[in-house]
């Protein structure tokens, strides 16, 4: 289905997002504000309840998949009973966007009943770090059946240790990684992102290294004319409502485009990979030494 915002026609979704605690670093920054509390239990199944069972017409579709992000989403205390509630309120598929932090305590959370997939992330200081934690819960994930899929987003220490970075992944056998170039965000200019061509130079290498050992890489953030022959890696992003402490039931926020919007031209509409392509960022467009898009034959 299609919704009509001030940006334009765009996907209805189906996948609710509910950033259940304040505090979120080390995830993907994109354009969300920072909520000015953590959510309570009533308020996460309020809003589980709002986008599945009382909002359901002919117009607007049930959200059939839920994603929870946040710092300590695993070791909340209330997780299990806002998991097991949302299925039985028709929530189909369930993720987690955990962190560093929830490394050590997945093997004694994650439980194929409740849990469909996570999301792990990936980045050089982990790497330096020791990888045991990391290995532990996705050998644990993969045991029990949950989906993991490693995230590492391509700041310039992670484009720098990248070979590293990749080779480490290789050895996790997650079922699928993500290498997302980081999204631009007001308030934060100083974090400027890699230059272009070296990160899809040091990127293409990574490219390899896992496929050799039969892992799925996907990429985020990226036009597909950037990547040549490696555009078949990327995919179209799904549309998702979000939710957090200042954005609840009918005041949720649009993912797209009120929490991030990717850009394209009028050309890219001949462009043969233009249905698996989210297109770019304006704002880098802008900038010196990203290339415009160019449609692909």
């Amino acid at each position: 289905m299609i919704s009509w915002t001030p940006a334009g026609a765009v996907e209805s979704p189906t996948t609710l997002q509910i950033r259940v605690q304040r505090s979120y670093p080390g995830r993907v920054r994109a354009g969300a504000p920072v909520p000015t509390r953590s959510m309570s239990t009533t308020d996460i199944l309020r809003n589980i309840e709002f986008f599945t069972r009382e909002r359901q017409s002919t117009r607007i579709p049930q959200c059939t998949c839920l994603l929870l992000s946040g710092v300590g989403v695993v070791t909340r205390p209330d997780i299990v009973r806002i998991a097991e509630t949302a299925r039985q309120w028709g929530i189909q598929r369930l993720l987690l966007h955990a962190g560093g932090e929830d490394l050590r305590h997945l093997p004694h959370t994650a439980r194929k009943d409740l849990l469909d997939a996570i999301v792990v992330p990936m980045q050089p200081v982990a790497v330096a770090g020791g990888l045991s934690h990391a290995m532990e819960a996705v050998a644990h994930c993969r045991d029990v059946g949950i989906s993991v899929t490693v995230n590492t987003v391509l700041t310039q220490r992670a484009v720098d240790r990248l070979p590293a970075v990749a080779r480490a992944i290789a050895r996790l056998k997650p079922d699928r990684v993500l290498f997302t170039y980081p999204f631009p965000v007001n308030g934060n200019e100083g974090a400027a992102p890699p230059p272009i061509r070296r990160t899809l130079a040091a990127m293409k290498s990574a490219l390899v290294t896992l496929v050799s050992a039969g892992v799925r890489p996907r990429l985020k953030g990226l036009p597909a004319c950037y990547l040549g022959n490696y555009a078949s890696f990327i995919g179209r992003t799904s549309n998702r409502w979000y939710v957090d402490a200042d954005h609840q039931r009918d005041g949720a926020l649009m993912f797209f485009p009120e929490v991030l919007s990717f850009h394209k031209e009028e050309i890219c509409r001949f462009c043969s990979l233009d249905t698996n392509c989210d297109g770019f960022f304006a704002t880098y467009l802008r900038r010196p030494g990203f290339p415009p898009l160019d449609p692909q034959e």
